[in-house]
């Protein structure tokens, strides 16, 4: 399944000035070539640490980075490229702390919103991490793939199971108390080895629709992992009678008998 992005158009407006506007439109164009001016120094500042970074030198491109601390004042987006930085070498202790700094200096740095709440998440923090993963959903009308995958199963590790339901069903575009979010939050579920949920999940997606695919398998899966071998034979036959092409539904129920 595809999922589309919207992509928000920028129009800029020139107004002409005349007369008694003139020195005003001077002053105006000096401020602008002052920001230009400003804009370019922070992206030479930045040019040798993220050549470094696209090497894969993260080390190299830190100490980089952290030099430039010492300037009166730092570059201005320093702390988000410290945080990008330390995210992609794999500390992302450090990098929550900068990139919340960050956010501190731009609310509407919405990268950093973003990598703060996988930091988090990988930092082994997922309840921390649910708030920013939340934001980065309000962006898209449709899911943002990576942090609804990551949102969905911070929930699950969190024992939030309908909110983990809810972010798995915006994911996959179906409705959040349709048969399939049930299905596809049950295979998290067991995917993390949350069994007794996902066999509760898993026989709701089979009350709500005895017929669709993959239900009855998931059940027919866990019951054979836990070698209550007749209910997985069941489920597995299950399977079968309404789902004859998936090779997948043999291999387990040759394992069953």
């Amino acid at each position: 399944m595809g999922f589309r992005r919207t992509v928000l158009g920028l129009a800029v407006l020139w107004a002409g000035f005349s007369g008694g506007q003139a020195m005003a439109a001077t002053s105006a164009q000096d401020r602008v070539g002052a920001q230009q001016g400003a804009t370019a120094t922070e992206n030479t500042s930045f040019a040798t640490a993220r050549k470094l970074l696209q090497l894969g030198k993260f080390t190299e491109a830190i100490a980089d980075l952290e030099a430039l601390q010492s300037q009166n004042p730092p570059p201005k987006g320093l702390a988000h490229e410290l945080g990008i930085a330390y995210y992609k070498q794999g500390d992302y202790i450090n990098a929550v702390l900068h990139l919340q700094k960050a956010q501190q200096e731009n609310p509407q740095d919405n990268e950093a919103v973003q990598l703060t709440g996988l930091s988090l998440y990988l930092a082994g923090k997922p309840g921390e991490a649910i708030p920013y993963l939340e934001k980065v959903q309000t962006w898209y009308p449709e899911a943002n793939v990576d942090a609804a995958y990551i949102l969905g199963v911070a929930y699950i590790q969190t024992k939030k199971y309908p909110e983990a339901r809810a972010a798995f069903a915006k994911m996959f575009g179906v409705p959040a108390d349709s048969a399939a979010s049930y299905l596809f939050c049950g295979r998290m579920l067991l995917r993390q080895d949350f069994g007794p949920i996902a066999e509760e999940y898993g026989k709701k997606a089979v009350a709500l629709d005895p017929k669709l695919p993959l239900a009855h398998f998931l059940l027919g899966e866990l019951y054979l992992y836990q070698s209550k071998i007749p209910e997985a034979i069941a489920q597995l036959e299950a399977e079968l009678a309404i789902n004859p092409g998936n090779p997948a539904v043999y291999y387990k129920l040759g394992d069953a008998y």
